[in-house]
């Protein structure tokens, strides 16, 4: 069977509840997550409406941001207890509220209540209006799949099961009217089609729970799973920014980073990197604070700083004579500790330039490597308001993008990753000519080549480079992806490394050298 798929954003719709009245808090916070981020749904539009699954829609949102605080129709175990009873073979009347051209969202809803990650995505999703709203549509269109599937294998009569409601209403009128008449005959014809409708209904559902049943239980599995992932990777993407006053994302913002992550696994594969090279970064900041900032002992002088204080003084407080006197000391601060001085003073730094080799070679890991590497050196660069300039390469300067040292957050950087390809050879005359004329009055640059392959470089690019980095102080550090650093990359790099991009703690050893 050929089915007619189409996708449309969510509709806002004020239609009739099929499961639970919403609040006027939900519908506030659901049209303004649905204008915001424009959310979309696939569905098959000669089968089942659109406005029904949107209404479904903004239902799951209700429970989800409300924690299942929330106005049912009728209640899940009048639900429950019903449909029992009816699959028992007992006549029971419909529970209060309850309309039977509903009973299949009843039915999901049910479904959805007795998965078991259900509790732990309402707690994901309470009071947060970005989680629920996506959240609610991850769930609309898994089911939207798996109605489809259903349909493909004439499973499930649509007509029947989500679209009866007209009929069922037109039956209502005219047992109505015909009550207003005192038409019996008429009461008992509406009746008994409406009896007849209703009973294949809830034949339907009843054939169908057991398959919709599990695949509920999938769906909310995932969605919980997709909530952590998708919420992991916008906050290593676009996570707060210390000493800038910022508070994460707005929705917008989160929404946009949600589906570029649903629909870029590159952009997924960044963030996993991401989070591993920061991890590792501040393991190793912290690991360098912890030794002598200073670079050599400049001479002596009186303190109780105990980290300074000289071996000799240490030990008077090893024995039971020196004890007393140790203390002494420390409470005058006469304890003789060490004093240092750094060779240099403190200067200012210039901006962070980098150049990417985006040359064909360079697909796959490294170039999840080279995104994440520049993120980092991103971030480590806004906590000191310094500027970052990010060129791409192969033959030639292909594009670039500049992050102002006063920048609130790297958003930009990650529109740019998002548009990174790659393709071409290796060019490295492209390179040192684009600095040389970049630099010319910009003090103390700190220049980063990250590549995998070789180039032949010009005399007269060496000879420029070499002025320049007299003239203004700039440092030229080569990142190598692999084993081997060419002999030509030595001739104009200042520093020059060879990196296994798998072994993190050295590769970030390294590019921290290339910083200053």
């Amino acid at each position: 069977m050929k089915l007619n798929k189409h996708t449309e954003f969510v509709r806002l719709t004020h239609n009739e509840p099929l499961t639970l009245a919403c609040s006027a808090l939900a519908d506030f916070l659901w049209e303004d997550f649905v204008v915001d981020g424009k959310p979309s749904v696939t569905y098959l539009i000669d089968h089942y409406n659109i406005k029904k699954l949107s209404r479904f829609g903004k239902e799951l949102f209700e429970r989800l941001y409300n924690a299942d605080d929330v106005n049912w129709t009728i209640t899940e175990q009048a639900y429950e207890d019903y449909f029992r009873a009816k699959q028992n073979g007992d006549d029971v009347k419909f529970p209060e509220g309850y309309k039977p051209e509903n009973g299949m969202w009843y039915a999901i809803m049910s479904d959805i209540s007795l998965a078991a990650a259900w509790p732990h995505l309402l707690a994901r999703s309470v009071g947060n209006q970005f989680n629920a709203g996506n959240n609610a549509i991850n769930i609309l269109n898994q089911l939207s799949e798996v109605i489809e599937e259903l349909i493909e294998k004439d499973l499930l009569d649509v007509q029947l099961v989500f679209n009866a409601g007209d009929k069922l209403d037109e039956l209502r009128k005219q047992f109505q009217d015909a009550q207003d008449k005192g038409d019996k005959a008429a009461m008992d014809k509406a009746r008994a089609e409406g009896k007849e409708i209703n009973q294949a209904i809830q034949n339907a559902i009843e054939e169908l729970k057991d398959q919709i049943g599990s695949q509920t239980s999938r769906i909310v599995d995932k969605t919980n799973k997709d909530c952590d992932e998708t919420n992991s990777s916008i906050s290593t993407l676009f996570g707060n920014e210390e000493g800038k006053g910022t508070h994460g994302a707005d929705l917008q913002t989160k929404r946009d980073l949600a589906e570029k992550l649903q629909r870029n696994p590159k952009l997924k594969a960044l963030a996993k990197k991401l989070g591993a090279l920061r991890k590792v970064w501040q393991e190793r900041k912290r690991a360098k604070i912890t030794k002598s900032t200073y670079e050599a002992i400049n001479g002596a002088v009186f303190s109780n700083d105990i980290t300074r204080a000289f071996p000799v003084e240490l030990a008077l407080a090893g024995s039971n004579e020196g004890k007393l006197l140790f203390a002494l000391k420390y409470s005058q601060k006469t304890l003789l500790t060490k004093d240092y001085n750094a060779h240099r003073k403190d200067i200012g730094k210039g901006p962070i330039i980098m150049y990417v080799d985006t040359s064909g070679s360079m697909g796959g890991e490294p170039e999840v490597w080279s995104k994440a590497i520049s993120f980092v050196i991103s971030e480590e660069a806004l906590k000191e308001n310094r500027e970052v300039q990010i060129y791409l390469f192969d033959t030639r300067i292909e594009q670039g993008v500049i992050l102002k040292g006063n920048r609130k957050t790297n958003k930009e950087l990650l529109d740019f990753v998002g548009t990174w390809h790659l393709g071409g050879g290796t060019s490295f005359n492209s390179v040192i000519s684009h600095a040389v004329e970049l630099t010319k009055t910009q003090d103390r640059s700190d220049i980063l080549l990250i590549t995998d392959g070789y180039s032949d470089v010009r005399d007269s690019n060496m000879r420029a480079l070499r002025s320049l980095k007299q003239r203004t102080g700039a440092m030229w550090s080569t990142i190598c992806i692999g084993t081997h650093v060419p002999d030509i990359v030595h001739e104009f790099s200042d520093e020059a490394y060879a990196v296994d991009i798998f072994a993190h703690a050295e590769t970030i050893d390294v590019i921290q050298k290339c910083i200053r």
